[in-house]
Order: structure tokens, then sequence, then C-alpha cells
């Protein structure tokens, strides 16, 4: 009697247990839903999430739409551009031909790409590459990158020679500078040592092997379904956001994937699947110059606010019209997706959020933006309502950052609101009246409605304070 007693009351203990950690799983999803919901009617987001545990789905939902214009609304099969994130499987590749003995990291670029520019190929290293200290500069960072080079296709070697051979920026190995370019050219590494095309190594050595059926290099041409639309998201709303090649972004970005497919990878990263332990660890390895490691970034989250140590290795990547987000934390395999198609979602403080929700921690809800408020402002009253606005702010101590108001400023010039982009680039100006940027944005704002003697004013004061602007001198010398 005593013995079933027993087994009666560890029956009770369990099934209470079961029923508590069961409430606590949905007390927590519905936590995160109603976290990612204040983002998505704040219209900052739009897509789908995915937070899971040693491989298992602890919260999974979709926000919005795939399609706008055609009210389809996403699901989990939604495919999303995931932009940078792609340097992680260029990584892996490039780890996967050093571990077959195929190339060496430490190796010279010379030794690859021969016909590369040797003053450049003969310093820096694969390693280098990987990092981002290898003092290569950025290509989508060159002055006419989007009107004269996004759109067209390239071959590899074309585009190398046009927008992947400057100068390089800093010594190899001194600094760190995130480098489009250089993964880019690990692209090309991949494709000399195979001798196959980057997306033939990409689908055979990692996408097959994993099953990762939703996942591929991403072209405007193919038939690829539930492939999500892009979108830009303004203030006047969303719009289709600009053509992109997808040759250009090639090894440094030009993937598109699903949440699931992404937690397949997750996984597949805990295993000995794709990569062996020696080179796993090679991958976390941080550089010297900063967290990032091989196509990662990696950093220890406050042992303080967690109670123990914890290892957080994330990327995020950004494409038009689309941004993504993947956070691992290593010691607890868990895992948080975050794949959005309306372009410049938060998507860093929404992952830290959904993390603190887990570890049952404090966490700031979504906020409306600055820029927003004051738009909304302008729009029912006027410049008046905007100066209104903007002065509660300012008294509220909530003074807006410079360089949000000069994203409005910007933006209301291409809605052709010039006396309102002259007043917040005014406010600013007053607020940061040591900012040589608010003076040269003010001067471009005068030259629009014609004020050439205040835009002159405006510039002078831009380059008084920042006497290396070079647009404020090209300005100045046209107006004099």
């Amino acid at each position: 009697m005593n013995i079933h007693f027993k087994k009666l009351r560890l029956l009770v203990v369990f099934y209470l247990l079961a029923i508590s950690s069961l409430a606590h799983s949905q007390n927590m999803q519905t936590e995160m839903a109603d976290f990612i919901q204040g983002f998505h009617e704040y219209k900052q987001f739009n897509g789908n999430v995915l937070v899971a545990k040693d491989g298992k789905v602890l919260f999974e939902k979709s926000f919005g739409y795939a399609n706008f214009e055609w009210d389809i609304k996403h699901s989990d099969k939604s495919k999303f551009r995931i932009g940078s994130i792609t340097k992680q499987f260029t990584a892996m590749l490039i780890l996967q031909l050093a571990q077959n003995n195929k190339l060496k990291l430490d190796d010279h670029l010379a030794t690859y790409l021969p016909e590369y520019r040797q003053d450049i190929a003969n310093k820096i290293t694969l390693r280098q590459i990987l990092n981002h200290t290898s003092g290569l500069g950025n290509y989508t960072q060159a002055k006419s990158f989007r009107d004269e080079y996004s759109r067209n296709p390239y071959s590899v070697d074309e585009f190398i020679r046009l927008l992947c051979s400057d100068d390089l920026v800093f010594e190899p190995g001194t600094e760190f500078r995130y480098s489009n370019s250089g993964y880019f050219i690990l692209g090309a590494v991949i494709e000399k040592v195979t001798g196959q095309k980057y997306k033939e190594v990409l689908q055979q050595n990692i996408l097959d092997p994993l099953k990762m059926k939703d996942t591929g290099y991403d072209s405007h041409n193919k038939i690829i379904k539930f492939r999500a639309s892009g979108y830009d998201n303004g203030l006047a709303g969303y719009s289709n956001t600009d053509y992109l090649d997808m040759s250009i972004p090639y090894a440094a970005g030009s993937m598109y994937s699903t949440a699931r497919d992404l937690l397949k990878w997750d996984q597949a990263l805990y295993s000995d699947k794709l990569l062996n332990d020696a080179y796993e660890k090679q991958m976390y390895q941080v550089s010297g110059q900063r967290n990032y490691a091989l196509g990662w970034e990696v950093t220890k989250l406050d042992k303080n606010i967690y109670g123990k140590p914890l290892t957080r290795i994330q990327h995020g990547g950004g494409i038009n019209g689309f941004n993504a987000f993947i956070s691992r934390i290593i010691e607890d395999k868990l895992l948080i997706v975050i794949l959005n198609n309306t372009g410049g979602a938060p998507l860093t403080p929404m992952t830290n959020g959904l993390l603190a929700i887990y570890y049952d921690k404090p966490y700031e809800k979504a906020t409306e933006h600055v820029d927003s408020k004051l738009y909304k402002a302008f729009k029912s009253e006027g410049i008046k309502g905007l100066k209104k606005t903007y002065k509660q702010m300012v008294n509220d101590g909530n003074t807006p950052r410079e360089w949000s108001l000069n994203y409005l400023g910007y933006e209301l010039m291409q809605m052709k609101e010039l006396d309102a982009a002259i007043t917040v680039f005014e406010l600013n100006n007053q607020s940061y009246p040591e900012s040589a940027n608010t003076y040269d944005s003010l001067g471009e704002a005068y030259l629009a409605v014609g004020d050439k003697q205040k835009a002159l004013a405006s510039y002078k004061n831009a380059l008084n304070l920042n006497p290396d602007s070079e647009s404020a001198k090209q300005a100045i010398e046209k107006l004099q």
C-alpha cells in the first residue's frame, strides 16, 4: 500500500510539473507574440519570427504580408532575402575547403587569385578577409554604386575589377572594417579552387546535405514559390524597393531562406555534419580588432544579468527591401530568427527583447519612432504642429537624435515637402550646433528652394566645424 501511494504521489508531482511547464510555455509564447505585435502595429516590422531550443520550436509566428499588392499574408513558407547572413555560409564553404586541404586560411590571396592586383593580394590572407581585418574597402559604399552599378548584371571577374580592386584603407591586420568586397572576393576564391560556380558549391556542400530545400541563391528570373516581395518603409507608407541585380551581392549577400530552414542550419552547426571540431573552433575565433569571427559576431553576455556565462553568436543581414537576423545562445542551444520584408526593421532590439522574455528579464517594448511622430504632427497641423511636437519632446527630455532628424529631413525633401524639410534641419541645427553635418544638410535644403545666400552661409559653417568636409568645399566653390 505504501509503495502504491509513493508511486501515485510521484505521478501527481510529474503531472503538476508538466502542467506548470505547459503554462509557462504558453505564457512565454503569448508574451513574445504581444512584444512583436507592438513593432508590427507601429509599422516597424512585417515578417516572420521563430524561437527554438534544442532544435524544437518554442515560438513561431507570421506578421503582415508577403505581398501587399495581392494581399498575400506571410506564412511559415515565406522565403526572404537574408542579405549578409549569406556570409556565414560563404565562410563555411571556405572552412570546408581548408578542412579538405584545398586551401589554407593563412595563405595570401595571391595563392588563389593570381590575377588580382598583386600589391594587395600578396599582403592579405583569407583569414583576414573572413574576419574583415584585410583592409579591403566596401563596394556598397562607393559613391555611384546605387545609380550606376546596382541594377546591372556582372560576371564575377568583371565586378571585382570594377568595384573590388581599390587601394587598401588600412594595413592588413591592424583594424576592423566590414567589407562586402572581401566576401565577394571569397566567392571568387571558392570558384577558382573548386572549378564550379559558387551557387553550385553552396548547394552541394551545405543545402543538399542539410535538406534546406527552401534556401538558395536568389535570382530575379527564377520562379521561386512563396518568395516574399521586398518593400521600403517610408513616412508615406510602403513602396516597392529598388531593383538590385543579384549577381552583385553574390557571396556577400545573395541568398534567400525561411526561418525553418535556418533552424536546420543552426542545428547542423552543433554537429560534425559540415565541419570538424577544430575548424568549428576557428569559425568562432574572433579577431584581435573586434568581436567578429569568421562570418559571425561572437560576444559574451553579462553574467550578472543572466546568472551564468552565455555566448551569443549572431549576424544580421540587410538588402534592398529586406533585413534579417539570426542569434544563437550556444550554452542553451537557443535560436532566434527574425525575417522582415519591409526594410530597416529594428531587429537588434527585437532580438534582445525575445531573449529577455525567454530568460525572464526586463525588456523595452516597441515605441513609435521620432520621425513618425513628427511627420504625423506635420500632416495634421502643418509646420506649426511639427514645431510644437518637437518642443514637447525636448521639454520632456527626449530630444531626438541628430541622425533621426537628419533622416526625417531628407525623407521630407524626397517627398517635395521642402519647407517642412528646412524646418526639421533648422531644429536639428539648433539642437546640435556643433555638428558640421547639421549645417551641411541645412545648406542642401536651402539650395533646393533656391536660397543660395542661406545655403552658402550654412556650408561655410559646416566647413568651419569640419575643415575636411569635401561636400561643403564643393558646394561653396559652386556658390561663390
